[in-house]
């Protein structure tokens, strides 16, 4: 059974780990080191930086759909920004995920699975 690949909307590279679940990093690479920069806050953000980054992010996540045909969107960012994200990819028909992990003494933290963000 193929697994659905997941757009990797966060400011990490995709791990061994998260691929096994799909997740793949952006095929753009100038893009994906945008994200980096969009996620980056130094200060208290206004809502209008806010509305700015999701409108981008959401436009940066669309684009990657469009190339590789995926409606999944693993996302990680400040929790002020996450209900306008996930608002607005679920309006483009994206269903943005997270990741759901479980802590032990032995491994650290473990990816168990991705759950719907919104």
């Amino acid at each position: 059974m193929k697994t659905e690949s997941v757009i990797n909307l966060t400011k990490f590279k995709v791990t061994p780990e998260l691929a096994r679940f799909g997740v793949c990093d952006l095929t753009n690479w100038k893009e994906f080191q945008e994200i980096r920069g969009l996620l980056y806050y130094p200060d208290p953000p206004t809502q209008e930086q806010i509305d700015q980054r999701v409108e981008r992010l959401t436009a940066i996540a669309l684009r990657e759909a469009k190339k590789t045909g995926s409606t999944q969107v693993l996302v990680s960012c400040p929790p002020w920004m996450l209900s306008p994200l996930c608002k607005e990819l679920l309006y483009l028909n994206m269903q943005p995920v997270v990741t759901f992990t479980k802590s032990n003494n032995d491994k650290g933290v473990t990816v168990i699975s991705l759950v719907n963000a919104a």
